[in-house]
């Protein structure tokens, strides 16, 4: 396997940061959203609404990323997806009425969709190059980059320092960024591909694909928003143990990252899927039957070990499926992420008031399972790698 040259490592390593950015602006966001509510004395539904719209313009964003790169490029996409974030980040600073809230998390969410579609198309594009699988190191980054956002808020509110700083602090990373980010990204080959070469997008597959990526996302929001509830009102949890459910998840999902390229080229794509799949069903099965906290806690972090790997190899298929349409194919997967995401956040909750906690856990469990159906679709295509 020939070495990629000095210049694709360098992209390598401006991606990463981008992928690191994304998740810690995002988690800076999220884990300060208690503190928004403290401060605009909001209740709950108006924090969904507040996140809902969070979604909505990052969905809307993705498209147009979606629409943008292939002509322009996804280096083009990612500058002004920071600079978006950062606006809205610096927009949360001020003590704003509730209704203000909207504009800046739209503005904020219309960032993120560029930034979530314009890292897969980037990621994508330099594993292309590199001719081995590597798209799972991308999202460690920014999964570690999150855990070390929502350390920061914790320390923050632990020093007793307003919550706002935290937003300060992720616009200053940003902005340091900024400048020097386009000419470190990649040039998507998607460019060199004339309009006759293009073919029609793999519906079919793509929305298998989606489903799938769905189905991660609702497993992700139930353990996300979920797991300290669950273990706190039906495990009755100590107070220190509350919290480490959702802890040990992100762990995981940290770990099954890191080590994701490296098992995936020993296995094959299939193969890891599979694994990934029982494990994350079992995991939530687990914790869904649990009598002990503890033992709930080892069936989250057996998730995040599962879910952490399904989504970054399905990106990794999709763009195999129609390597001239990458961007395009990957903006529109982007957007089954969304949705689960808010089937997963707010369906739990309505499937727990109709029946138990328990039984809202061990849904995302059976529908996880459903992956395995469509495993063939991750079988390993040949693509060009460029060195």
């Amino acid at each position: 396997m020939a070495h990629p040259s000095a210049s694709w490592r360098r992209t390598r390593r401006w991606v990463s940061v981008t992928f690191a950015l994304q998740g810690g602006l995002l988690a800076l966001i999220l884990t300060s959203l208690p503190g928004l509510k403290d401060r605009t004395g909001i209740d709950d539904t108006a924090v969904s609404a507040v996140v809902l719209t969070v979604l909505v313009f990052a969905a809307t964003g993705s498209l147009v990323a979606g629409s943008v790169a292939p002509r322009r490029g996804s280096a083009w996409v990612l500058p002004p997806a920071f600079a978006l974030q950062i606006a809205g980040l610096l927009a949360l600073w001020f003590h704003l009425p509730y209704w203000a809230l909207f504009p800046a998390f739209a503005v904020f969410g219309f960032g993120l969709g560029l930034g979530d579609a314009g890292n897969g198309m980037q990621g994508l594009t330099v594993q292309r190059a590199y001719g081995r699988s590597i798209i799972n190191t991308f999202f460690a980054f920014q999964t570690a980059a999150a855990i070390v956002a929502a350390l920061l808020v914790a320390a923050i509110g632990a020093l007793d320092v307003r919550f706002e700083v935290a937003f300060i602090a992720g616009a200053v990373m940003g902005l340091v960024c900024l400048p020097k980010l386009r000419r470190g990204l990649a040039r998507d080959p998607e460019l060199d591909v004339t309009p006759a070469e293009k073919q029609r997008l793999p519906w079919r597959t793509l929305t298998l694909l989606g489903l799938a990526v769905a189905v991660v996302y609702i497993g992700d929001g139930v353990v996300s928003t979920w797991s300290s509830i669950y273990l706190q009102d039906t495990l009755l949890a100590t107070g220190a143990l509350v919290p480490m459910g959702y802890a040990a998840y992100q762990a995981t999902v940290l770990l099954a990252r890191l080590a994701g390229d490296y098992v995936v080229m020993r296995t094959g794509r299939a193969a890891l899927i599979t694994g990934a799949v029982v494990m994350a069903s079992g995991g939530l099965a687990l914790a869904s039957f649990s009598p002990d906290p503890l033992l709930a806690i080892l069936g989250f972090a057996l998730t995040g070990l599962g879910l952490g790997v399904i989504v970054p190899l399905t990106f990794s298929a999709a763009g195999e499926t129609a390597p001239e349409q990458m961007d395009e194919i990957v903006a529109r997967l982007n957007l089954f992420n969304y949705a689960g995401i808010v089937v997963g956040s707010a369906a739990t909750g309505v499937i727990a008031d109709a029946t138990s906690m328990r039984i809202a856990i061990l849904v995302p469990a059976v529908l996880v399972l459903g992956i395995l159906l469509v495993t063939r679709i991750y079988r390993e295509r040949r693509v060009r790698a460029e060195h």
